[in-house]
């Protein structure tokens, strides 16, 4: 029985040496790793460091805000002079014929500008008009359609 608590015991330390040789690689391999990071720094050099990154960091986050900022500003003064209103009205232009292939389009901005479309079709022709409109107020007389048409434009 002894000669067994010999055998174990025997065992169990070569055991116990070969996971300190490994632990030990390890740690030095992670003390070399840490050396290298810390090369040529202090204490006192790791937080002014880490301050620096901070700063850095929170400078970035101004200047991105101030960019998005400043370009949600462009956007918005831009927009009131996009296209954002549009009414469309078919309609039969001729008793002759049908499927409403005749059409009136209107699309016009914020201030009430731009312009309203207007094809008329025939059996042998079609023709296409467009009519400016300035602050609401067409340059040239509307038909009822053309009328429906910037009425549905701002309906919406």
């Amino acid at each position: 029985m002894e000669k067994y608590i010999l055998y174990a015991s025997l065992a169990m330390s070569s055991v116990s040496v070969v996971f300190f040789l490994i632990l030990n690689f390890r740690v030095n391999r992670m003390i070399k790793k840490y050396k290298h990071f810390m090369h040529g720094l202090g204490d006192s050099d790791v937080e002014n460091l880490m301050i620096s990154y901070l700063d850095n960091l929170e400078k970035l986050k101004n200047e991105v805000h101030n960019d998005v900022n400043k370009r949600i500003e462009k956007l918005e003064n831009k927009i009131p002079g996009c296209l954002q209103h549009v009414g469309m009205v078919s309609y039969n232009a001729f008793d002759n014929v049908g499927n409403n292939m005749s059409f009136s389009v209107a699309l016009l901005d914020e201030n009430r500008d731009g312009f309203v479309l207007t094809g008329i079709y025939t059996r042998e022709n079609s023709y296409v008009y467009a009519k400016e409109i300035v602050k609401g107020e067409p340059q040239r007389k509307l038909s009822s359609e053309e009328f429906e048409a910037i009425n549905k434009a701002f309906d919406k």
